[in-house]
């Protein structure tokens, strides 16, 4: 082929690949906005604390993307203020639970999205103690008081009275147990209580056997004709000795102490006499008192003597196993007088009255607690009392 007709042939070869291949164009593609992905816009949320059962607030952690929007609800109706109920990305949400008045705890949800957090409520801590009342014999001994109440509710216990002495543990929580020992009683009947969390185990004690023997004083009075209020008379027995006073004359009415118990006061009060000079008696534990009354116009009797009174010993040691103790009035003669205990651990077993001259006699209960003072008083003075305890 000649050079010429090869130049031509090369031509047409590259204007058919032209032809065949087609020319190169630009195409325009529409991009259209998307939300994110779910994977993109998963939450971390928090589950908060257990609320207590009296209720309170609480607060859920919401972690996302920053274009990610959420929603917050709850079907629970004891769960309320969820606040805010709409977000997007990281925030907080709010919430209040209401007091729980039922008898176990309780669950509830907030959903945020396709997250469920579980809400849990304490129950209430309901105690029960038993047995609710238990008795002791007068030399004392122990015992112990049960309590019933949900695991996670703490408790303390006490006793309200000092002869009642609780041993370690005195706190817990749940179901617990909780020993005690009773001190010998030398008075009456007494009662006391363990309290537990509030709720109370009465614990009583019955008194010593005893035979009761009474003394008055004084045994008889002088009263003027204008009658009026005489002076006390003073009854004197061991403490748990019951008695009781009435009059045997319609001229003298009895104020006070008509019944009574252990160591007291008799009050009464005389008429007025518009006639001779007359007696009467009151019954007073089982004594005659004598009331003499002058005749009308008759000349009022000598008033009654000063009075001064001491004491001794003023201070009186006693060890912690107790014991007994006395003490020594010194007064005129005529002038009365009594003597109290002001503690619980101190019984005055003779001389809880007297006139003139005279003594009171005591017993302290074991220590089973720390060191401890007490007083009595006698003839309008304070006697201490001084007991070693552990």
């Amino acid at each position: 082929m000649r050079p010429q007709s090869t130049s031509r042939a090369l031509a047409c070869f590259v204007l058919i690949a032209a032809v065949t291949g087609g020319c190169e164009t630009k195409s325009t593609v529409s991009t259209v906005p998307t939300t994110p992905a779910s994977v993109k816009c998963q939450l971390d949320v928090t589950t908060p604390s257990m609320v207590d059962a009296s209720g309170g607030s609480g607060t859920v952690k919401v972690t996302t993307e920053p274009e990610c929007a959420w929603n917050a609800s709850t079907s629970a109706n004891w769960i309320t203020a969820i606040t805010p109920t709409t977000g997007q990305g990281t925030g907080d949400v709010s919430f209040r639970v209401a007091a729980n008045d039922g008898s176990s705890a309780r669950d509830g949800e907030i959903v945020i999205n396709d997250s469920h957090i579980r809400v849990s409520q304490r129950a209430p801590c309901r105690y029960e103690v038993g047995p609710p009342s238990q008795s002791m014999g007068a030399g004392g001994g122990s015992g112990r008081v049960s309590v019933s109440v949900n695991s996670d509710c703490a408790w303390t216990a006490t006793s309200d009275v000092s002869w009642i002495t609780l041993a370690a543990p005195v706190s817990g929580s749940g179901n617990g147990t909780v020993n005690f020992t009773v001190a010998p009683n030398s008075g009456a009947d007494r009662t006391g209580n363990v309290v537990i969390a509030g709720q109370r185990s009465m614990i009583t004690q019955s008194a010593v056997a005893t035979s009761c023997s009474y003394t008055i004083a004084p045994t008889s009075q002088n009263v003027a004709a204008t009658g009026g209020t005489g002076t006390p008379v003073m009854v004197t027995t061991t403490s748990a000795c019951r008695w009781t006073a009435s009059s045997n004359a319609s001229w003298i009415t009895i104020t006070s102490g008509a019944t009574g118990t252990g160591n007291a006061s008799v009050g009464f009060t005389v008429a007025a006499n518009t006639g001779a000079a007359r007696t009467g008696t009151l019954t007073i534990a089982t004594r005659a008192f004598t009331v003499n009354q002058a005749a009308a116009g008759a000349p009022p009797p000598p008033p009654p003597p000063s009075c001064s009174y001491s004491i001794s010993p003023g201070t009186t040691k006693i060890g912690r196993p107790g014991g007994a103790g006395a003490i020594t009035v010194s007064a005129s003669s005529g002038c009365t007088w009594t003597a109290s205990s002001n503690d619980s651990w101190i019984t005055v077993t003779t001389g809880a009255s007297g006139s003139g001259n005279g003594s009171v006699t005591f017993l302290v209960a074991p220590n089973l607690g720390k060191d401890r003072k007490g007083t009595l008083t006698v003839a309008g003075k304070n006697a201490t009392v001084e007991q070693k305890g552990d």
